[in-house]
C-alpha cells in the first residue's frame, strides 16, 4: 500500500519541477525574443574588474602583446564602446568579448573566420533563441574568475583531501554499526557529527571565495553539455570536446550539482540540506574533485570555456549591428594606407559623418571646437573594431592591419610625481617604442606636446613628426599649431576642419576639408561671449602684429589699468 503512494508522490514531485522548469524557460525565450526584436535590453550590472579578469589573466600568462593598452582604451572611451556592444548572457561572454575589442593581432586570421558566426547567429532566429536560452541559463556572476583555471592555477588549495573523504564516511559507518551495537553506534554517530562540524566551521574559510567560482566553473562544464545537444554542424565543436580529451570533464557536472543543490530560496529543504552538506563534509569533497579534474583536463576545459565566450560574444556583435543604422566589413591591405567613406563616431546619437583617404603621414588643423579630436577619435575606434569585431561603422573601409596607440587626454599624476609635460613625453614615448620595434602601428596624437612653451612645442613636435615619418607605421596627428604645417608641408598630408561665423554666432560643419587651416577663431569666441572691448581689440592687435612681424608687442602695465574694468577697485602699488 505504502509503495503506491511514494511512487505517486515521487512522479508527482518530476512532473512540478519539469513544468517550472519549462515554465520558466518559456518567459525567458519570451524577454529574449522581445529583447532582439525592439533592440533594447537591460543590462545586467558587472563590476570592470570582474569583465577584465580574462583579459588580465592572458596578458599576464602568455608571451602576447598587450594590445590595446591602457591609455588608449582610456583615450578612446572604448569602455563605453564596450557597454554598447555587451549584449552578453553569461560572465565568460562578458569577459571575451572585454578581451576580443582589446587583442588585436594584425594577422586578422581569427576576426574574418567569426564573421560566418556572425550571420549564422543574425539569420538563424531558431538556432539564435535555443543558444540564448542556454546561456541565459548559465548566467552571469561577479568576480567568478574562472580562466583562471587554465593561466594561472596549479592544483587545490587542501592537503591531504583524503582525510575529508574519511570523516565523511564515519557517519554512515556509524549508522551500520548501529545494527550491530545500537548504543556504541549511537555514540559514533554522534561522536562522527561533532568532529565533521568542528572540522567544518575550522576550514571553511579556505573555500569561502573558492567555491562562488568552482560552482560557475562547473556550470560552465554543464553548459557546454547543453550545447553539445544542438543539431547545428557549427557546434559539432562541443561534442568533440566531450567525446575526446574532455571526456573527464564529466565528473565536473555531478559535482558542481552537489554544491548548488539548493541556493538561496531559503526554504526548509535548503536549511537540512545545507546541514547535509556539512555534516558529512560535501564542500571540501566536491571541490577537491572538480579542481582536480580542471586541473586535469585544463587543455579541454580552456577550449571549451573559449568556444562558449566566443558563441556568447558573437551573438552581442550580431545584436549590436542590428541596432546600426549603416556599418561594413572591413577590407585589409598591405600598403599603410586608411580608406572610409561615410564614417561615424560609435557613440554619437546623431554622428556627421566623414570621408578620406589617408597615407602614411597625415595632420589635421582647425579652430577650437571645430570636431579634430571627435574625427580622429572617430578614426582610432573603428580602427579597433575593424580588426577586433569585423566591424566598421561606415559605407566601406580599407586599412593596413595594425596596432592602434594614441596619445590624446593626458593627465598629471600627482600619485606617480609626473607633470602634464612628462606625463605627455611617456605617452608619446609608447609609440616611438612601438615603431622602434618594427610593429605595424597607426599612432592617432591629438594636440602634440601642449604642455610646454612655443618655441619648444613646435620645434620639439616637428622634429618628433619628421622621425615619425621615417620610421615604421602610419601617424596621424591634430594640432592648433598652424606653423606646422608649413613646416611638415611636403612629408604631411594636410587637412582641417573649419567654422562660419554670422551674425555674431559660431557655427561648425564638422567636415573635414583637403589642405591646412587658415582660420582663427579663439579671440572671435571671446567677442561672442561678451569679453570687455578692450580685451578683444588688443588681443586682434597683438595677433596681427606677429602675423606681420614675427615678433610679439610688449604689454603695457598703464594700458592694462586704463583699459581693463575692476568694477570700480583699482589695486594700489606698494
Amino acid at each position: 500500500m505504502e509503495s503506491p503512494v511514494i511512487l505517486v508522490t515521487i512522479i508527482s514531485f518530476f512532473i512540478i519541477i519539469t513544468y517550472l522548469f519549462l515554465t520558466g524557460n518559456r518567459q525567458k525565450l519570451k524577454q529574449l525574443r522581445k529583447e532582439w526584436e525592439s533592440e533594447t535590453y537591460t543590462a545586467i550590472r558587472e563590476d570592470a574588474n570582474s569583465i577584465s579578469s580574462y583579459w588580465d589573466n592572458k596578458k599576464n600568462f602568455t608571451d602576447c602583446y598587450a594590445g590595446v593598452d591602457q591609455l588608449t582604451w582610456d583615450d578612446l572611451a572604448m569602455q563605453e564602446i564596450f557597454e554598447k556592444l555587451n549584449y552578453t548572457k553569461s560572465s565568460l561572454g562578458s569577459e571575451y568579448l572585454f578581451n576580443q575589442l582589446r587583442d588585436i593581432d594584425p594577422k586578422i586570421v581569427d576576426v574574418t573566420e567569426k564573421e560566418e558566426l556572425y550571420t549564422l547567429l543574425a539569420n538563424d532566429h531558431i538556432l539564435r533563441e535555443k543558444v540564448l536560452l542556454i546561456l541565459s541559463n548559465l548566467g552571469k556572476r561577479n568576480y567568478a574568475d574562472t580562466s583562471s583555471y587554465f593561466y594561472k592555477f596549479n592544483g587545490s588549495k587542501i592537503k591531504n583531501d583524503y582525510i575529508y573523504i574519511i570523516l565523511s564516511c564515519l557517519p554512515i559507518l556509524s549508522i551500520i554499526f548501529m545494527f550491530f551495537n545500537l548504543k556504541y553506534g549511537a555514540v559514533s554517530l554522534f561522536s562522527s557529527f561533532v568532529i565533521n562540524l568542528v572540522i567544518y566551521y575550522r576550514n571553511k574559510t579556505l573555500l569561502e571565495n573558492d567555491l562562488h567560482s568552482i560552482t560557475y566553473a562547473a556550470a560552465i562544464v554543464n553548459t557546454g553539455k547543453s550545447l553539445a545537444s544542438v543539431q547545428h554542424p557549427r557546434f559539432i565543436i562541443y561534442k568533440d570536446i566531450f567525446k575526446g580529451e574532455g571526456k573527464g570533464l564529466k565528473v565536473t557536472s555531478f559535482w558542481g550539482r552537489v554544491l548548488s543543490i539548493g541556493g538561496n530560496r531559503g526554504g526548509d529543504f535548503d536549511v537540512l540540506y545545507e546541514y547535509f552538506r556539512i555534516i558529512f563534509l560535501l564542500d571540501f569533497i566536491a571541490y577537491n574533485q572538480i579542481v582536480k579534474t580542471l586541473f586535469t583536463y585544463r587543455e579541454a576545459y580552456q577550449q571549451l570555456w573559449e568556444s562558449i565566450g566566443e558563441l556568447d560574444a558573437a551573438i552581442a556583435v550580431a545584436f549590436y549591428r542590428k541596432r546600426l543604422s549603416l556599418y561594413t566589413t572591413p577590407k585589409f591591405v598591405e600598403e599603410e594606407e586608411l580608406l572610409f567613406e561615410d564614417l561615424a563616431h560609435p557613440l554619437l546619437d546623431n554622428p556627421i559623418t566623414n570621408s578620406s583617404r589617408f597615407g602614411k603621414c597625415v595632420l589635421i588643423t582647425g579652430s577650437n571646437a571645430s570636431g579634430k579630436s571627435t574625427y580622429i577619435k572617430a578614426i582610432a575606434i573603428n580602427a579597433i573594431l575593424a580588426q577586433t569585431i569585423n566591424t566598421v561603422l561606415a559605407k566601406s573601409w580599407t586599412m593596413k592591419p595594425s596596432y592602434i596607440v594614441t596619445s590624446m587626454a593626458i593627465q598629471d599624476n600627482v600619485l606617480r610625481g609626473d607633470s602634464y609635460f612628462i606625463a605627455e613625453i611617456k605617452s608619446l614615448k609608447r609609440i616611438i617604442r612601438l615603431s622602434e620595434e618594427k610593429k605595424p602601428i597607426i599612432s592617432f596624437i591629438d594636440e602634440i606636446l601642449k604642455g610646454t612653451n612655443t618655441v619648444e612645442r613646435i620645434s620639439a613636435s616637428a622634429a618628433i613628426m619628421e622621425w615619425l615619418s621615417v620610421n615604421q607605421g602610419m601617424i596621424i596627428i591634430a594640432s592648433h599649431d598652424i606653423e606646422l604645417t608649413e613646416i611638415a608641408k611636403g612629408v604631411y598630408r594636410n587637412y582641417h576642419f573649419r567654422e562660419s561665423i554670422e551674425n555674431n554666432k559660431v557655427s561648425f560643419d564638422y567636415k573635414v576639408h583637403n589642405g591646412p587651416s587658415i582660420t582663427r577663431n579663439a579671440i572671435k569666441l571671446l567677442e561672442v561671449l561678451d569679453y570687455p572691448k578692450s580685451v578683444t581689440v588688443q588681443a586682434n592687435q597683438l595677433a596681427q602684429h606677429f602675423t606681420e612681424v614675427h615678433e610679439w608687442n610688449r604689454l603695457s602695465s598703464r594700458a592694462i589699468l586704463e583699459n581693463t574694468e575692476f568694477n570700480g577697485f583699482i589695486p594700489q602699488s606698494r
